[in-house]
């Protein structure tokens, strides 16, 4: 009987055992299974950007010489769609659309100052047509840190001869002639500058009063600045079209941040 019992016990402890070692088991293999779906999930999820400053950094487009906040309409329905918050300006404080870039950009500073005070991201991205460009330019010369990046679309950034043969829209004008001072403000190093150039006719020489392609008034050569600023693409567009699905298309990533 003895024996029996002794038997009996040592049958009950292995089949304890065993069970023990197969729940273990169990264990690990679940934990394994919801680390490989885990992984496999991680995989497949976009990687996050670096570089391109914070996507939900809101966009305030800057218009040009003469032009107001209307220009945008078309921008304003496609950033909408991609989820972009966005401000415009219209000039004011300083001889209204008509003002230099040094008066426009203090009324920049107040503007972005307005946009951050209500989002937490800290920057905004700006986007500026042709003397837009410049106007945001000498703002960022003061080595702000709220701004990410700047595209500037049709900017004569060197300055273009047309403005020599006009006095239209002064003492603004006077900001677009080749040397002007606002022409050669340096680089903020906390911010990314891209251009937008257009090639407008190209088939038939563009503007015969400027040398090389250009937009009709502005060179490419300007708008690029020979490489200064990283090209985001050219388009075939007039200085006034070019701010239609193209440019934007040439603009988005860096404005969803995903470059």
């Amino acid at each position: 009987m003895i024996k029996s019992n002794d038997a009996s016990s040592s049958l009950h402890i292995k089949l304890v055992y065993t069970k023990f070692i197969f729940v273990i088991a169990l264990a690990i293999l679940a934990i394994a299974i919801g680390v490989g779906a885990f992984a496999s999930l991680v995989n497949r999820l976009p990687e996050a950007s670096t570089e391109g400053g914070n996507p939900s950094s809101p966009v305030l487009l800057v218009h040009g010489l003469g032009e107001d906040a209307s220009i945008w309409k078309k921008w304003g329905e496609m950033l909408t769609n991609d989820g972009i918050q966005y401000h415009t300006i219209t000039f004011q404080e300083s001889d209204d659309k008509c003002g230099t870039a040094l008066a426009h950009a203090v009324e920049l500073g107040k503007r972005i100052d307005e946009i951050l005070r209500s989002n937490p991201s800290g920057q905004v991205n700006i986007v500026g047509h042709s003397k837009g460009g410049i106007d945001a330019r000498v703002y960022l010369a003061n080595g702000t840190q709220s701004v990410a990046n700047l595209i500037m679309i049709g900017t004569p950034n060197d300055g273009t001869p047309m403005a020599e043969r006009t006095s239209l829209c002064a003492p603004a004008v006077w900001d677009t002639l080749p040397e002007a001072n606002a022409t050669k403000v340096g680089m903020n190093p906390n911010t990314r500058y891209y251009t937008i150039a257009g090639d407008w006719a190209k088939e038939v020489g563009g503007n015969p009063i400027i040398p090389g392609p250009d937009d009709g008034l502005v060179p490419v050569s300007s708008a690029e600045s020979e490489g200064n600023f990283q090209s985001l693409g050219r388009t075939k567009h007039a200085h006034l079209d070019l701010l239609s699905e193209e440019e934007y298309n040439l603009a988005q990533d860096v404005l969803l941040g995903r470059r």
